[in-house]
């Protein structure tokens, strides 16, 4: 399908409906933000007030929905319901706290504990992602594809943050994958991640995520075209790569152990 999706079953379309209101209210919170005081949480991470503000209403607007919800910050909701949203109501505070307009807000749901939805909305870029199982990825209502390079030595790649992989023990090998790539940007966060799925460039790897985050970007992934892989952290989240199917087994190839290829 290669239009924006308008028919949806009447459970599908319920949860495209209020991820995107939810998203609305999160834009119309943050936007207009060009600083905000911080302070630092207990993993080393930033907290403002806007984060609290986001998850409050996102939290009251998706809670309409028949499904659990799972947070970032406090809030969630458990009841072994067969749907569940992640949320991420900030994914990169940092930038967010510094002025730098490189944040958004991401939204993953399940069913069964199998992604099938997927957004991401930067809101000081107008650009909000949406994906479905089935119905393919799109950025501002228009169908996107990942990239399909086939070797290293031609890709543009991008990462997390070294010291996440230090503290995985994972980077020598990350570094000879830089050494291999024809360049590699520094794209951090929902910003970076984004450009995979519309194949600005074509892999991503990042370090101990949590299911907030990981639930849109497999979903969004795979919808796009993307491979997606995945290993499990030292703290028991997820390492994951994802970007041109060509390019995921020969990157997980060079960090070895086991993972996951969707």
């Amino acid at each position: 399908m290669n239009e924006f999706p308008n028919q949806l079953d009447n459970n599908l379309k319920q949860f495209f409906i209020l991820g995107n209101t939810a998203l609305d209210a999160s834009r119309k919170i943050t936007k207009d933000v060009n600083f905000a005081n911080s302070e630092l949480k207990d993993d080393g991470s930033l907290l403002t007030k806007f984060d609290l503000s986001v998850e409050e209403k996102i939290f009251e607007i998706l809670s309409e929905s028949d499904a659990d919800i799972i947070t970032e910050e406090i809030l969630e909701k458990k009841e072994n319901k067969e749907f569940c949203w992640y949320v991420d109501p900030i994914d990169g505070t940092t930038s967010f706290s510094k002025g730098i307009p490189l944040f958004g807000t991401i939204i993953g749901l399940t069913h069964k504990d199998k992604p099938i939805m997927g957004f991401i909305d930067l809101p000081k870029l107008g650009d909000r992602y949406i994906s479905i199982n089935k119905y393919g990825c799109f950025l501002n209502k228009k169908l996107v594809k990942a990239s399909e390079l086939g070797n290293l030595n031609e890709a543009i790649i991008s990462y997390g943050s070294p010291q996440r992989f230090a503290k995985e023990n994972l980077i020598d090998q990350l570094r000879k994958i830089d050494d291999l790539a024809w360049d590699s940007r520094g794209y951090s966060d929902c910003f970076g991640y984004s450009l995979v799925f519309r194949g600005a460039i074509d892999l991503f790897i990042e370090a101990d995520l949590n299911p907030w985050e990981t639930v849109a970007i497999e979903n969004l992934s795979l919808e796009s075209g993307a491979g997606y892989a995945e290993k499990e952290s030292i703290n028991g989240k997820k390492n994951i790569i994802f970007g041109s199917k060509n390019l995921i087994e020969q990157t997980t190839d060079i960090f070895g152990g086991d993972w996951t290829i969707k």
